[in-house]
């Protein structure tokens, strides 16, 4: 039985004998075992009655990170710090660990910052942070899929070997199943006998997938090559990407800004104790801290954000606010002009120090966005702008972002001229546009960057399971 269902069941199961298994916590005075098998923040404490007789070969054995099988009453607690107790009948060990071996360990019972848990990877799921971490992920996870179920979305599984960028920028992470590519390479002995890497985005299959369904989304891994070792890029992460036919920009902008707050309700609703706690973790380590704009605690801080009216803004309108705010920024990134790609600190300073709220940006330049984006009407010059959105979040800058896509083919291959990018390869993507094409839009969703917005932890590398950065693949 889990310890979350007997806390939410006691009274079904008080004075009954029931069955635990998990990793002890902490044994106390020779008589209290604290036990946690990681499906809540909660332990739970076991007592070895008096009249007990236990071999001393036994008590020797439960020790810290211990895993036990453990029978006994479930009965209520005098101890005002929990509601309920199990006196001990029975303890089976699996696995037993001399204390010497957790000396140098996470595991050993003291606080350690999230540099030190990064080290241990391997363990750090053991800890209640980082277990907090990842049910509050899972339960994120539970919930997109629930939003978008709910509004008759498709979820599709778009492939993760490709052989196209699909933003056209960046660098990819190449496939190959040749031993040795030398002076001698030729393409047609690789695997599909073409250059393929690890796919930068579902999008242009899910743009596919929609115009035959109407309304889809993928939910994946994707990659991206770039040496980046910022607290807010990973080289694997996860990717939310809803495609929707009949959307215009105002549709996806409110669609992003529902999804947002359904988010939010939802692991307010549903992770209640591991928010608690890593805001009392977190207030014992202020260096990792966000600083959070509307509250010292973070579910009062995430419930004020729920309760927000998000401000949308054109593009044109931050150029003209930050140029007005120079003095905000260093030296580089105070050189600001109509046509610069916004950067995490202009983003940190316009949520979290201008608007003090959550933002969405529209109408950026054609020069900086991908070639799908449809270009709006009246485009003259330089100034040419494109039907795209960015949705800023508190602390992590931009979330969101997404875009009206091209749905006239001619006027999306000669922007695909224009940027000389290889019709050949994108064959298919094209003629999507020759066979009942429809106006269309989506959004793609960092979903890493998400957990971090939730949990108010710093580093993106902090809440998935292994990180995948630079020169990093330990685990």
């Amino acid at each position: 039985m889990i310890i979350k269902n007997i806390y939410l069941n006691y009274k079904k199961y008080l004075l009954k004998e029931i069955v635990i298994k998990g990793w002890i916590k902490s044994f106390r005075n020779n008589k209290f075992i604290i036990i946690n098998d990681g499906s809540t923040i909660k332990n739970l404490q076991v007592v070895i009655p008096k009249n007990l007789n236990i071999n001393n070969n036994i008590l020797k054995k439960i020790t810290i990170g211990t895993s036990v099988k453990i029978k006994g009453i479930l009965k209520t607690s005098l101890n005002i710090k929990q509601n309920i107790e199990l006196i001990l009948n029975n303890i089976y060990i699996y696995n037993y660990l001399p204390g010497n071996i957790l000396k140098n360990t996470i595991l050993h019972p003291k606080f350690h910052k999230f540099s030190e848990l990064r080290k241990q990877c391997n363990l750090r799921i053991k800890t209640n942070i980082f277990s907090s971490i990842m049910r509050i992920r899972h339960n994120l996870s539970i919930a997109i899929h629930k939003f978008f179920n709910k509004r008759n979305f498709y979820y599709i599984h778009t492939p993760i070997i490709t052989n196209i960028n699909t933003e056209g920028i960046g660098k990819v992470f190449k496939i190959t199943t040749l031993d040795n590519i030398g002076k001698e390479y030729d393409v047609n002995n690789e695997f599909f006998k073409c250059n393929t890497n690890l796919t930068v985005s579902g999008q242009l299959e899910g743009e596919i997938a929609a115009l035959g369904l109407g309304r889809i989304y993928t939910f994946g891994p994707i990659f991206r090559a770039e040496n980046s070792n910022t607290y807010r890029h990973l080289s694997e992460f996860w990717m939310v990407e809803p495609e929707i036919c009949f959307y215009k920009l105002n549709n996806i902008i409110k669609l992003s800004i529902y999804l947002i707050k359904y988010l939010i309700k939802y692991v307010i609703n549903n992770c209640i104790e591991d928010l608690n706690y890593i805001d009392l973790y977190l207030s014992k380590n202020n260096k990792e801290i966000h600083n959070n704009l509307y509250s010292n605690n973070l579910i009062l801080s995430l419930k004020k954000i729920y309760k927000l009216k998000f401000i949308k803004i054109s593009y044109n309108k931050i150029i003209k606010i930050l140029r007005k705010n120079k003095i905000h920024f260093n030296k580089l990134d105070s050189n600001i002009k109509w046509g610069l790609d916004l950067n995490s600190s202009h983003e940190k300073f316009l949520v979290n120090k201008y608007f003090k709220k959550p933002i969405v940006i529209y109408n950026y330049p054609s020069n900086i966005k991908p070639f799908y984006m449809k270009e709006n009407k009246n485009n003259n010059g330089k100034y040419k702008t494109v039907r795209s959105m960015d949705l800023l979040l508190p602390n992590i800058g931009e979330l969101i972002g997404g875009s009206e896509r091209e749905e006239d083919e001619n006027k999306l291959i000669k922007k695909m001229e224009y940027l000389n990018i290889n019709k050949d390869i994108l064959w298919w993507y094209i003629q999507s546009r020759k066979y009942g094409s429809v106006p269309h839009s989506g959004f793609g969703m960092g979903f890493d960057r998400l957990v971090q917005f939730i949990t108010s932890i710093n580093n993106i590398r902090d809440v998935i399971l292994c990180p995948r950065t630079p020169k990093n693949l330990l685990f």
